[in-house]
């Protein structure tokens, strides 16, 4: 009996990618600029699990949990925060900081607050990168005029 394969779809793995490389990043030493206006370091806290809670809310899973559905995305990537800032205060560079958390999940809840509520901002990033236009008969024929118009300048 054949073993099922295995389909790795994008929507499974670009959370990992996320995930994995904020925690890679959290080891590494803080060089944040400073700024009297915005912090920034809380600033990229907020994008960061906003982008980690945006990619859970769109992996059609999700959705299918009970209760929460989309809202999922929020205590997930939440708590995938409060994690790896316990994580950080093992390092000997980085420490516990609450309002680090503090800005991951409200990045988390935005994000989230967004994808749910705003059906523009969810279409936006729905929206495919690269469409592939469809092949019409004239098309064909126009680019196989154009080859043999090149063909025949060349002899």
């Amino acid at each position: 009996m054949p073993l099922p394969r295995l389909k790795i779809r994008r929507e499974s793995v670009w959370p990992l990618v996320l995930a994995a490389t904020i925690t890679w990043c959290s080891g590494m030493p803080a060089a944040v600029p400073s700024s009297d206006l915005v912090e920034v370091d809380k600033l990229g806290h907020f994008a960061a699990y906003g982008a980690l809670a945006t990619a859970i809310v769109r992996h059609p899973a999700v959705l299918c949990w009970p209760g929460l559905g989309a809202w999922w995305a929020f205590p997930l990537a939440s708590l995938y925060g409060l994690g790896d800032e316990f994580r950080q205060n093992l390092t000997d560079f980085r420490t516990y900081d609450l309002m680090d958390w503090a800005a991951d999940s409200i990045g988390a809840f935005v994000a989230v607050l967004f994808y749910v509520h705003w059906p523009a901002y969810r279409r936006w990033l729905e929206m495919p990168v690269w469409k592939r236009r469809p092949k019409t008969e004239a098309g064909r024929l126009a680019k196989g005029d154009g080859a043999q118009q090149a063909q025949e300048a060349q002899k």
